[in-house]
């Protein structure tokens, strides 16, 4: 094992030895050029990155520098202001001032990504919908899609994708920044609920800004991590020769948009020989479980739900049916909320000619005449359902997956924000018999250290492949549901089950994730129950096979196989036993994903162009991009005029789609593709070229020319691919 050096990650986060890394001038000319993986906490409100030094040690990354009260701490909040050229974003904003903004109910500033992520509009919370400041419309396959300005007189749509792009550019930025060195890599921390379209969207969202993502870690199992490390730093050193512990430990991370419980083992070990000692640790999760309908928002809105009710019962004034009412009274409930984690009771005071007070705090008045007050066993009533049933439900879920008695466990964690709420963590004291002295309030940045020693992986820190935290099967058109791979099942497995269906001229049946209860309907891919039920089934995908040609004239015999390796990648093959035929498909996500072309073209947009070349200032500089520069024969691409390479590139290009003449045949969707770029490419020249001004274009004519090229390379790399795959099946 690796030798330890310096103290635990609790340890530098308690004693706010924040700076123990390098200096936030290290991007000097002497700086290492070597590339590093960091972890990132990606939380619905904000967003928290960290990185493993060469001493070994833990440094938490500043990524807000001009909030000397909270510098870790990253608003997961982004201004969309319109592009300086009408391909590209211009002036967006992230972080701290865009969180202004949206107090304000500025309406091109988005947040609640991880709501968004991987969701069909149908599928979001209508109650969301309303309180949202931005427009959310429906895309391709009823994909949630946001309004973005595009001037004056137009508006354009970005995908979610793009939202959390921009947060997760800004991390990398930031954190090139403070290490010398070229991020390349992360493991990022998801809710445990996450879907397989959730996750491969945030996988997107990281493509696009230039990160490979290692791996995906659920918050809580990140944190198992961090208490790992603390543990084998604090361990007894004294004594030579190798000594081996373990513990049983329930981690409690209930953040702002969600709550996560693991259940791991964790395993230290200390070798000492004379002078010299190493220590390591092993952590292998168990089970896991969450609910997305948990977390601090939904709290606040409890809150929100009392006050609102209560000023209709003084008499709602004009002013009180404003969106400017509704938003003070959501930031006054959500500092009431924190006021009461210490205090018995607290008051919101938004009464007309004063100032607004909030418990003890006070803040410019806007004269809008609502005065109250709750205390804290009035809060606990509002939010009884939330506090009693649903929170104690994953606990139970983890110990019983994993056939652990409450007694065993030895250490019960709690993090996240929400977990000050004192009703919570009574809640949780009086589920694990009052037994008080087990449990450990962790620090802040838990879950996002935690990831940056999984991203680690020597010989000292080991996390062991997650467990797959939702169940998944299938379910025929009749509504009959089987499981095959049940939840929490370690990984690699392949599970195989026997179904029999009716010959028909056509089998269908649905690939579900999720809580599979025959009883309920099969839902949409993507989908969820918006009136505020939890576990409905996520249909991914559909697959269909020709029982006509079955041997047996009455009942067709079918074996299902899903296979899942340890990259969570999701294989199903089915065979039928009366004709011997077999079909395999791969199932990734729901066609709310992101195709290849929408992710080349996220990626122009943003500025990348899928590989950067990161100095050590943190600014990004595309690479050089000749492999993109592959123009139609004989066409010079280097003329001194933009707006003419332009015309002539989009000309030429125009007259190959017509004729199908690239270098491979492409699919008729590429070809659909860039016949329209192109041709939104020359009706901007027939706008621009004859204008006064036409030679002050040739960022924006560049911008084209560019998005053309990249529109072009995936085309054609695209099909060559499909067209390899063909000529492999035949040769097999």
């Amino acid at each position: 094992m690796a030798g330890h050096s310096g103290c635990g990650p609790h340890d530098m986060a308690v004693d706010g030895d924040i700076f123990a890394g390098p200096a936030l001038n290290s991007h000097s000319t002497n700086a290492s050029t070597t590339s590093c993986v960091i972890g990132i906490d990606f939380g619905r409100t904000k967003c928290e990155a960290t990185v493993v030094l060469e001493n070994e040690s833990v440094a938490l990354i500043p990524l807000e520098l001009d909030d000397p009260v909270d510098c870790f701490s990253l608003a997961s909040c982004v201004t969309m202001e319109a592009p300086l050229s009408s391909a590209g974003f211009g002036g967006w904003e992230v972080g701290q001032q865009a969180a202004k903004r949206a107090k304000a109910g500025h309406p091109y500033t988005v947040y609640d990504v991880t709501e968004l992520l991987g969701k069909k509009v149908d599928a979001l919370s209508p109650r969301s919908l309303a309180r949202w400041a931005f427009a959310v419309r429906s895309g391709v396959a009823d994909k949630a899609v946001i309004e973005r300005p595009a001037d004056s007189s137009s508006t354009r749509l970005v995908y979610p994708e793009q939202i959390a792009a921009m947060l997760l550019s800004t991390i990398k930025q930031r954190a090139q920044t403070f290490t010398g060195k070229c991020v390349t890599g992360a493991v990022v921390c998801v809710p445990a609920t996450f879907n397989r379209t959730q996750r491969q969207a945030l996988h997107d969202a990281c493509s696009i800004a230039g990160l490979e993502v290692e791996r995906l870690v659920v918050s809580s199992s990140a944190s198992v991590v961090a208490y790992a490390d603390s543990l084998a730093a604090a361990g007894d050193s004294s004594a030579n020769g190798t000594s081996i512990s373990e513990k049983a430990v329930v981690v409690v991370d209930c953040g702002g948009g969600s709550l996560d419980v693991t259940l791991a083992r964790v395993r230290s070990a200390i070798s000492v020989q004379g002078d010299m000692s190493s220590r390591g640790f092993e952590v292998q999760v168990e089970a896991t479980a969450g609910d997305l309908e948990i977390g601090g928002e939904r709290l606040t809105d409890r809150l929100v739900d009392h006050f609102d009710r209560e000023a209709k019962a003084q008499g709602a004034s004009p002013v009180m049916t404003r969106p400017a009412f509704t938003r003070q009274l959501r930031r006054g409930c959500a500092l009431a909320k924190k006021i009461l984690s210490t205090s018995q009771t607290a008051t919101i005071d938004l009464s007309p000619g004063q100032s607004r007070r909030v418990g003890h705090t006070t803040t410019p008045s806007n004269s809008l005449g609502f005065i109250s007050s709750i205390s804290r066993s009035g809060f606990e009533n509002l939010c009884k359902s939330e506090l009693c049933s649903r929170v104690l439900d994953p606990l139970e879920q983890v110990l019983r997956t994993a056939s652990v008695k409450k007694a065993d466990v030895d250490a019960i964690l709690l993090t996240g924000g929400s977990m000050q709420v004192p009703k919570l963590r009574a809640l949780v004291a009086e589920f694990f018999a009052g037994q008080s002295d087990r449990m450990i309030e962790l620090p802040g940045h838990t879950a996002a250290i935690g990831a940056a020693l999984a991203g680690a992986q020597g010989g000292q820190y080991l996390l062991l492949h997650e467990p797959t935290p939702l169940a998944l099967g299938i379910r025929s058109s009749s509504g009959d549901t089987l499981t095959l791979v049940p939840p929490s099942t370690s990984v690699p497995t392949r599970q195989t089950r026997l179904y029999y269906a009716s010959c028909q001229g056509e089998i269908v049946f649905d690939v579900l994730e999720g809580a599979l209860d025959s009883q309920q309907p099969a839902t949409s891919p993507s989908s969820s129950n918006s009136s505020g039920a939890k576990d409905l089934a996520h249909c991914l995908g559909r697959v269909r096979l020709d029982g006509s040609r079955s041997s047996t004239h009455l009942i067709s015999k079918l074996e299902v196989i899903f296979e899942l390796d340890v990259a969570n990648r999701l294989t199903i093959s089915v065979t039928d036993h009366g004709s011997g035929r077999t079909t395999t498909m791969q199932v990734p996500a729901d066609e709310t994903c992101l195709s290849a072309e929408a992710l080349v073209l996220a990626k122009a947009q943003l500025g990348q162009t899928g590989e950067t070349d990161s100095s050590p200032n943190g600014s990004q500089t595309p690479l050089s991009s000749s492999p993109l520069n592959a123009s139609p024969p004989n066409l010079d691409t280097n003329g001194e005029n933009p707006l003419e390479t332009l015309r002539a590139y989009a000309t030429a290009l125009q007259t190959m789609v017509q004729t199908n003449c690239l270098s491979v045949c492409a699919s008729p969707g590429d070809l659909l593709a860039l016949r329209s770029r192109g041709e939104r490419a020359i009706a901007w020249l027939d706008e621009h070229e004859l204008l006064p001004d036409a030679d002050q274009k040739p960022h924006e004519a560049h911008e084209h020319l560019r998005q053309l090229r990249l529109l072009q390379l995936s085309s054609v790399a695209s099909s060559a691919f499909a067209q390899l795959r063909q000529h492999l099946d035949q040769a097999d």
